[in-house]
């Protein structure tokens, strides 16, 4: 057993960028009213993330080894293996991603997406979405804490310390194990894209009006509400929006 490379470049950078990311744009969500100078920010910053997790979905088909979505589709009996193994202490150690973390990823990702269509739902006047919106973000949440208390338990169990491995993206394992490479060159792509991409939405919104004109797409979005508007005829909706913040 030996130190070996197993977590690439673009997949570190992905997990700790949408990580900062949710907690940034949840911050914000949870502080700023829909008036609030600030809270626009939280929907540009839930726009980029969205990107990338399409960018991770990508790379999950093309990336390497323990970055592909097949080295960890784990079936319900393994999942629940590994649940009892973990209760029992008897859970067997994973080089790439074990059942509990692959599950973990899969609703990240898929809770990352529901945000991003509810939120750009609600940009375009749809009020049904917000609910929606919001219980997936306290879904992520949840889903989030359970990750890192699920990392905290693994690292006392294995005495391995999982949090660092994301970091430097290195486990102790057998040589052949190990994958080729961290692929820099393909992490400086994404970051390029990732940021082409934000800047091209900061650079379609309208501080004045508060509204964005989605990149390649064209459809304009409203984010929050501008000083002064439903001051005539729409306090109650307002008085909602400001019970809901």
């Amino acid at each position: 057993m030996k130190r070996i490379l197993v977590w690439d470049l673009p997949t570190r950078l992905f997990h700790w960028l949408l990580a900062g990311g949710f907690i940034a744009a949840f911050v914000i969500a949870n502080v700023a009213g829909h008036r609030d100078a600030l809270f626009p920010v939280h929907m540009l910053v839930g726009l980029s993330l969205a990107f990338m997790v399409v960018l991770r979905l990508v790379w999950g088909f093309v990336g390497t080894r323990y970055a592909r979505f097949r080295s960890f589709l784990f079936g319900p009996k393994a999942v629940l293996g590994y649940l009892r193994g973990v209760a029992s202490g008897t859970g067997e150690r994973h080089i790439g991603h074990n059942p509990g973390s692959s599950m973990a990823i899969f609703a990240f990702l898929a809770l990352f997406l529901g945000l991003a269509v509810t939120g750009i739902l609600m940009g375009g006047g749809s009020e049904a979405a917000e609910d929606v919106h919001e219980l997936l973000a306290y879904a992520l949440l949840v889903t989030a804490i359970a990750h890192v208390l699920g990392i905290a338990l693994h690292t006392w169990r294995h005495r391995e310390n999982i949090a660092k491995t994301m970091v430097d993206g290195h486990k102790e394992g057998a040589p052949d194990a190990a994958i080729t490479g961290a692929k820099p060159v393909i992490a400086l792509v994404f970051i390029a894209l990732t940021g082409l991409f934000a800047w091209r939405v900061v650079a379609g919104y309208d501080a004045t009006t508060k509204q964005l004109t989605l990149p390649l797409i064209g459809q304009t979005l409203q984010l929050g509400k501008v000083e002064g508007e439903g001051e005539h005829g729409g306090g109650h909706h307002d008085d909602h929006d400001d019970d809901d913040d």
